[in-house]
């Protein structure tokens, strides 16, 4: 893309989701979900994050996840733009996080050891392309990690999630070295894989 800074790209998403009416059901983005965790073992580790605001709402698949006998984690902002790992499940005690309105849950702390059986990670983004490309919310937490998740061998499949109108052509956002493609987009319409620029080996 040309003529259009990444940080622009970023607020008119923002803007968009924040004049949004509603969003869809838990229900609805759970429903949407089936076909692609219908192909997880049974008690797989599997990564998804607590909605909040006019995020896609995860409720309905993180107890979709847990019913289903996964283990699930959720992260956790730290300082210095860094994720944890938390276990979750229905009914975990909620405590208030790094950043307000986000809340964690209360409990053990999990690095990236504790994780890399992860089979699924669910990751939320303000936008994605056909062709891998996500737009996050500018702090760099989730590219940082994908990048330490990948160097140390990771392989577990990487999903976006986003509204409909938020999955959007190849080519249409803006990318530097730093971000890290995702491999499929989750929204209420259905999941679908991506075709990523790059290929971990």
């Amino acid at each position: 893309m040309t003529g259009i800074t990444k940080e622009e790209v970023r607020t008119r998403f923002k803007q968009q989701r924040r004049a949004m009416d509603g969003r869809e059901s838990a229900e609805q983005l759970a429903a949407a979900a089936l076909p692609l965790l219908s192909g997880l073992k049974p008690g797989s580790m599997v990564s998804c994050y607590l909605s909040a605001g006019k995020e896609p709402d995860t409720s309905g698949l993180l107890a979709a996840l847990s019913a289903a006998g996964h283990t699930v984690v959720v992260p956790v902002c730290e300082p210095a733009h860094r994720l944890s790992w938390c276990p979750w499940t229905p009914g975990v005690r909620l405590v208030p996080g790094l950043f307000p309105g986000i809340p964690e849950p209360a409990g053990p702390r999990w690095d990236l050891p504790e994780i890399m059986g992860l089979d699924l990670l669910l990751i939320p983004a303000l936008a994605v392309a056909r062709d891998g490309t996500r737009m996050g919310k500018g702090g760099g937490y989730y590219d940082r990690f994908l990048t330490r998740f990948r160097a140390a061998g990771g392989t577990a499949p990487v999903v976006a999630l986003v509204h409909d109108h938020e999955f959007v052509p190849a080519g249409t956002l803006p990318a530097d070295a730093l971000d890290v493609p995702v491999d499929g987009v989750l929204c209420p319409a259905g999941y679908t894989p991506v075709t990523s620029p790059e290929v971990y080996t």
